[in-house]
């Protein structure tokens, strides 16, 4: 199991989501709903207010007047909400997102219950205000350019902003030239200036976070961000703590599990100058790791491709990740818009299940329809899901499941379908080492699915040691920070270290 110092657990959640508490879809009680689901912790963050809106054509910003008219009558019945929906296995936190033209936008949360939904027209005033409370001053889709929403960065405080969200469905703020460019919204591309590499770069000093900033109401909503937490335990009082430390990873769709140390100090952390440096790293992805990267100061010192130590292919018996992929379905061109029911049971001969991880995107919406996977047994999953092209994040019309097992050389695996149609496949386990399956339901256009093939634990999980004199002088200061991508464009961000 991935772990850092012992006394920590990753904790995976979302900071920064949206519902018709505010100018989105959905429900609050949908979106806490599930949360429950696939997530441990999260915050709401309805849009509250914008005071410095320009007008726009046709009156388009009344759609943000009134969405901030809906979130304030909601507030009493937020509150409650969210304090009931807390649990022990499960943390909801309160929240709002404040707006501004000129100095960027924050999502306050809070710890516990704040009865006052402060909404100045200063960002000084924001910002003393959350001190006062104890609650985070959250900054995101800081590249935007200045004066368009983008961060207005000499107001950046790190006392109540300890972390920054670096990524998005906006996009990614590493810099101009990381993944994810910013281009789904009106707010323009990335400038230089405002993306986080600058900006720590000259002095700054915080952790990174990802959240999905979803319009569905769909907290954790997968491809559009997650933050995994370093917390001793699940409690708002020790994630705060967590968040506060910068014991941080942000990850932009699979849960890849990141513990950083250097010289025994985790992530986030201030060291004193020491010549010698040890850094231990450890991942674990939901899919085949290509690179880990240890950057000094912006720039890569160390790189190590796990695939360079794999001399051979899978063998069973042993154990495996292998993603249940569903959904596609007649493309846009073919104007046969739809959403598929998906009922399937998904049963292992010959093994085990060990573990899951859900990857379901928040489109398309609908109130009542949800994504569940049960487990029934450590030999048998229900899944009930729905997929679409309409409302799909980047046009992706799939959802997925990553399940881990071990398996015998005879293993099968048995999908049984209800919906879309009834239908029953069987893929021998060993046949998935080299290949694929792709399978479809029906006639052309209908929906397919793909059990892509096995990724082995050598391919998903590593520990890496590393060495860096660094420095000599005791007055240059270093920051260090590890970056992971996956073979699938999956990426994970630690947040930095700082010595010296």
């Amino acid at each position: 199991m991935l772990s850092m110092n012992k006394k920590y657990r990753l904790f995976w959640g979302d900071l920064h989501n949206h519902n018709a508490v505010g100018y989105a879809k959905g429900s609050l009680e949908r979106s806490i709903d599930i949360a429950r689901e696939h997530l441990d912790f999260f915050a709401f963050t309805g849009h509250a207010s914008w005071h410095d809106m320009p007008l726009m054509p046709g009156d388009r910003h009344m759609h943000w007047v009134k969405g901030f008219e809906a979130h304030s009558k909601h507030w009493p019945k937020t509150r409650k909400l969210i304090a009931e929906a807390n649990s022990a296995d499960f943390v909801s936190l309160l929240g709002y997102e404040w707006h501004s033209s000129t100095f960027g936008d924050y999502c306050l949360i809070f710890s516990e219950d704040q009865p006052e939904l402060f909404l100045p027209d200063q960002v000084g005033k924001l910002l003393e205000f959350a001190k006062n409370k104890g609650a985070l001053a959250i900054p995101h889709h800081v590249g935007y350019k200045l004066g368009w929403r983008g961060y207005n960065w000499q107001h950046f405080d790190s006392s109540v902003s300890p972390v920054v969200e670096i990524f998005s469905e906006h996009g990614c703020t590493m810099s101009d030239r990381a993944p994810y460019p910013m281009i789904l919204h009106s707010n323009g591309g990335r400038s230089v200036s405002q993306t986080v590499e600058y900006q720590l770069a000259r002095g700054g000093r915080f952790g990174f976070v990802a959240s999905t900033d979803d319009h569905f109401g769909y907290p954790g909503a997968y491809g559009e961000g997650m933050v995994g937490v370093w917390a001793e335990e699940l409690g708002a009082g020790s994630l705060f703590e967590a968040l506060r430390a910068r014991r941080t990873v942000a990850v932009t769709g699979d849960r890849i599990g990141l513990a950083v140390t250097l010289n025994g100090q985790p992530m986030g952390s201030e060291l004193p100058f020491a010549g010698d440096r040890s850094f231990e790293v450890a991942v674990e992805g939901a899919d085949s790791l290509e690179m880990i990267e240890l950057l000094r100061n912006g720039r890569t010192v160390q790189r190590f491709f796990p695939e360079d130590l794999i001399s051979s292919s899978l063998n069973l018996p042993g154990r495996a990740k292998c993603r249940f992929q569903y959904g596609w379905g007649p493309w846009a061109a073919l104007s046969m818009e739809r959403i598929c029911q998906w009922e399937v049971k998904i049963a292992i001969e010959g093994g085990t299940f060990t573990g899951t991880e859900k990857h379901f995107q928040s489109g398309p919406f609908d109130e009542e329809l949800r994504d569940r996977l049960t487990p029934l047994s450590d030999r048998e999953l229900h899944l009930k899901s729905f997929t679409s092209r309409k409302q799909a994040y980047l046009e992706d019309p799939t959802k997925s499941v990553v399940i881990e097992m071990e398996a015998d050389p005879a293993a099968k695996l048995i999908l049984e379908f209800s919906q879309p149609t009834a239908k029953r496949f069987v893929v021998p386990v060993a046949d998935l080492i080299l290949e694929n399956a792709v399978e479809f339901t029906g006639v052309f256009t209908t929906e397919s699915f793909v059990l892509h093939r096995l990724v082995a634990p050598e391919e998903y999980s590593c520990r890496v040691h590393w060495q860096d004199k660094g420095r000599d002088r005791q007055e240059a200061g270093d920051m260090y920070m590890v970056r992971v991508r996956q073979h699938n464009n999956q990426w994970a961000w630690s947040s930095p270290i700082w010595i010296g």
